[in-house]
């Protein structure tokens, strides 16, 4: 009986040894294992050693690498132009054709809360010529294409620089105006017709 039919100190001799088994081997990309080390910590599909070369004889090359192989096209994906039958991706918006209208009475309305927000201004006059009609007291609004010309009646707070006030009304309304609506302004006419005390 060889050393290794013995049993273990300790243990009896007819004690049943574990089967050995070799590792499993499983191909990789490129010759390699699938990540399986084995026992001894060497890849399983390591190249052949090299032999020494002997006198005389030129030294032997090492094996050359697999060459790499092009990604196939996703499926699908062939045999159509790019821009072609293509579907707008989640992220982007498609023109959809139809029309949008703005009431005056948006126009107004936008232009009275933006001069609203002017420090001095206690609110807005009755009004150039609007009072009695439909529409936003003290705002008088005229369209031309995509352009506007606004007129303001305001009521400015005692003790406020009407100049510095009217000045930056005139620019509040400009800017609010060009970029909620989109239009282009053409003028902000400010009528300052009353004085107010804050309350």
């Amino acid at each position: 009986m060889t050393d290794l039919d013995k049993g273990r100190p300790g243990e009896g001799g007819d004690a049943p040894h574990p089967e050995v088994r070799s590792a499993p081997f499983f191909p990789g990309l490129g010759g390699r294992a699938g990540g399986v080390p084995s026992p001894a910590g060497v890849p399983l599909s390591s190249p052949p050693p090299v032999p020494p070369p002997t006198s005389g004889s030129p030294p032997a090359a090492p094996p050359a690498a697999e060459p790499a192989r092009p990604a196939a096209p996703e499926s699908g994906a062939a045999d159509r132009p790019a821009g072609e039958d293509a579907e707008p991706s989640p992220g982007t918006t498609a023109t959809v054709k139809g029309r949008v209208t703005i009431e005056d009475e948006v126009v107004e309305k936008i232009a009275r809360l933006a001069a609203l927000e002017v420090g001095g201004v206690a609110g807005l006059a009755g009004g150039p010529g609007r009072t009695g009609q439909p529409g936003t007291p003290g705002v008088r609004i005229r369209l031309q294409d995509n352009a506007v010309t606004l007129d303001l009646a305001v009521a400015v707070e005692y003790g406020s620089v009407i100049m510095d006030v009217a000045k930056a009304v005139k620019a509040n309304v400009a800017r609010v105006i060009g970029l909620m609506l989109g239009m282009r302004v053409l003028a902000v006419n400010v009528s300052v017709e009353d004085v107010r005390v804050p309350e």
